[in-house]
C-alpha cells in the first residue's frame, strides 16, 4: 500500500466551500490510527471527521460506522445515505478535524451527476409508491420459510428421524442449499442495514444467520464485503475478492498478475474448488479478526469483550452443528463428517457461483487491472465503475431472483446496498433508463446459463492467453 497524493478538493461532504488551510493536514496513515469506538475518525471527500461522540447516536447503528473507523468512507457515506443525503451531510459537517493529503488506495473522480440523477429518480419511485425502502416483512417471511426447511433437513441428517442412508444424503444436499439461501437473503440485507430501520434487528438476524447458523463471523464479512468489495469493486490490490498480489494465487483474474502454467486449467479446477468456500471462510475468520491484515484490508482493533463474544458464538456453532449430532443423537463420526462435508460443499458451490458470475465475467470491467493504468485515479466515477464492474442476468424471473437473493440485480445492489433486495426488480428499469440517457452500458445477460458461461470463458481466456478478454455479449 503506497501513499497516493489526493487531488485538491474545494468542498467537504456537506457541500461547503471549505477553507482547507484552516484544517490541519494529515495522511491516511494518521487517520488509520483512529479506529476504535473510543477514537473514531472517518474520511469523506478528503476531510477527516472525528465521529467518536456520534457513534452511539448514529441512527444506522454503531457497527456499520465502526466498520469504517480509520478508513476512507466517501463512497459508503454517499451510497448508504443516498435517500437522505442532505440530512446526513448537515450532521457530518460539525465533526471536521483535518484535511487528508493522500490515499491508501486508488481514487474515484467526483460524481458527474449520474449517481445524483439515479438517486433522485429512485427517491421519486419510493415517494410515489409509498413503499418502505427497508421493509423487513418480505425478508422475515422468507427467513421463517427457510428455517423451517432447515429444521426438517437437520432432523433427518442428525438422526432425529431414523431413515435410510440415501434419504439422509438427500437432506444433506437440501441443507447445503438452505444453509446458503438465508445468507443471500436476510443476512446479506442485514449486513448492509437494509432489513428494517432498526440496527438491533440487523445485529440479531445477521449474527444469527451468519455466526450461529453458518459459523462465520459477521464482523469479518463487514470488513471484506462492505468495506473492501463494495467500495473498490474489481480494483486490483484493493478489492479483497480479487487475488491480493501479482503472483502466488491459484486464480488469474487480472492482466497485472504474472502468468503461470497452472492457470491454463483454472476454468476446470476453480469451479470445483468453489465447493470449499464455506470451510475457507470459517478459517479465514482468524485472519480477518486477529491478524493485522486481511488481504489488502487493515484489521481494526476490537475490544476484549468482542473477542470473548466471538469465541462464545463459535463454540455455540460447534456445539449444535457437531457435538449434538455426535454425542446427543449418536450419529457415527465418519457418517457425520460425510453428511457435513456434503452440505458444506453444496453451500460453497451455491454461494461462490452466485458471487462469481456477478463480477468475474467477460462482461465486467477491472479498474487498474492492467499496467496500462498509470494514474491512481479511476477513469470512471464510483457509480459508473459499479455499473461497469457488475453483471446482471435473468431480469423479471421471480424464481431466479429468489434463488439467488436478488444477486441477478447486482448493479442495483452495488448502487443501493442499503435498500432491501426485494425492491431491486422495480428499481432496475429506473437505473437502466438513466444509464441509457448518459451513454453508460448496463451489463445484463439473458439468464444464469449465459452468466455462468461468461464467467467460465473469462477464466479460460485469462488462464490460457493472459490477455485482455473480449466482451461476451451473451
Amino acid at each position: 500500500m503506497g501513499m497516493r497524493a489526493r487531488k485538491p478538493e474545494a468542498e467537504d461532504a456537506a457541500g461547503r466551500n471549505l477553507d482547507m488551510g484552516s484544517l490541519k493536514a494529515v495522511s491516511w496513515k494518521e487517520v488509520a490510527k483512529h479506529n476504535t469506538v473510543d477514537d473514531c475518525w472517518i474520511t469523506v471527500d478528503d476531510v477527516a471527521y472525528d465521529l467518536t461522540d456520534w457513534t452511539h447516536k448514529h441512527p444506522g447503528g454503531q457497527e456499520l460506522m465502526l466498520t469504517f473507523a480509520g478508513r476512507e468512507g466517501t463512497q459508503a457515506f454517499n451510497s448508504y445515505h443516498c435517500l437522505s443525503i442532505e440530512k446526513a451531510r448537515n450532521t457530518l459537517k460539525n465533526f471536521a478535524v483535518a484535511r487528508v493529503t493522500d490515499t491508501e488506495f486508488q481514487q474515484y473522480p467526483k460524481d458527474n451527476k449520474i449517481y445524483t440523477a439515479i438517486t433522485e429518480r429512485v427517491k421519486e419511485y419510493f415517494a410515489k409508491t409509498k413503499k418502505d425502502p427497508k421493509d423487513w416483512r418480505p425478508g422475515f417471511f422468507h427467513f421463517m420459510l427457510m428455517m423451517s426447511i432447515a429444521a426438517v433437513s437437520l432432523s433427518f441428517t442428525t438422526g432425529y428421524f431414523s431413515s435410510p442412508a440415501v434419504v439422509q444424503i438427500f437432506f444433506a444436499l437440501v441443507f447445503g442449499w438452505i444453509q446458503a439461501l438465508p445468507l443471500l437473503h436476510i443476512m446479506h440485507d442485514c449486513s448492509h442495514g437494509a432489513f428494517s430501520h432498526n440496527p438491533r434487528m440487523w445485529d440479531l438476524f445477521g449474527v444469527f444467520t451468519m455466526d450461529v447458523y453458518a459459523g462465520v463471523s459477521m464482523t469479518a464479512w463487514h470488513l471484506q464485503h462492505v468495506v473492501g468489495h463494495h467500495v473498490w469493486t474489481n480494483v486490483f490490490e484493493a478489492d479483497p475478492d480479487l487475488p491480493p498480489a501479482r503472483k502466488g494465487d491459484p486464480r488469474r483474474l487480472v492482466d497485472k498478475q504474472e502468468q503461470n502454467w497452472m492457470y491454463k486449467y483454472q476454468h476446470y479446477y476453480l469451479p470445483l474448488a468453489y465447493g470449499v468456500l464455506a470451510m475457507k471462510v470459517r478459517m479465514s475468520d482468524v485472519q480477518h479478526l486477529l491478524l493485522p491484515m486481511a488481504g489488502p484490508m487493515r484489521v481494526r482493533k476490537h475490544s476484549t469483550n468482542f473477542y470473548i463474544q466471538w469465541v462464545v458464538i463459535k463454540t455455540l456453532w460447534v456445539l449444535w452443528r457437531h457435538v449434538v449430532p455426535l454425542y446427543v443423537m449418536g450419529v457415527p463420526l465418519m457418517w457425520h463428517l460425510i453428511l457435513f462435508t456434503i452440505s458444506d460443499m453444496i453451500t460453497g458451490w451455491y454461494l461462490a457461483l452466485n458471487f462469481q458470475v456477478s463480477h468475474i465475467s467477460t462482461e465486467a470491467d477491472y479498474p487498474f487491472g492492467s499496467d496500462e493504468f498509470k494514474s491512481n485515479v479511476c477513469s470512471d466515477e464510483w457509480a459508473v465503475s459499479q455499473i461497469k464492474t457488475s453483471v446482471d442476468y435473468d431480469h423479471n424471473n421471480a424464481l431466479m431472483t429468489w434463488l439467488c437473493g436478488a444477486l441477478n440485480y447486482q448493479t442495483v445492489h452495488h448502487l443501493f446496498p442499503g435498500i432491501s433486495q426485494y425492491h431491486y426488480p422495480s428499481i432496475a428499469p429506473i437505473i437502466m433508463e438513466v444509464c441509457k440517457e448518459h451513454g453508460v452500458k448496463y451489463n445484463v445477460l439473458p439468464d444464469f446459463k449465459a452468466a455462468l458461461f461468461a464467467h467460465i470463458e473469462y477464466l479460460r481466456v485469462m488462464g490460457e492467453k493472459g490477455i485482455a478478454v473480449p466482451v461476451h455479449m451473451g
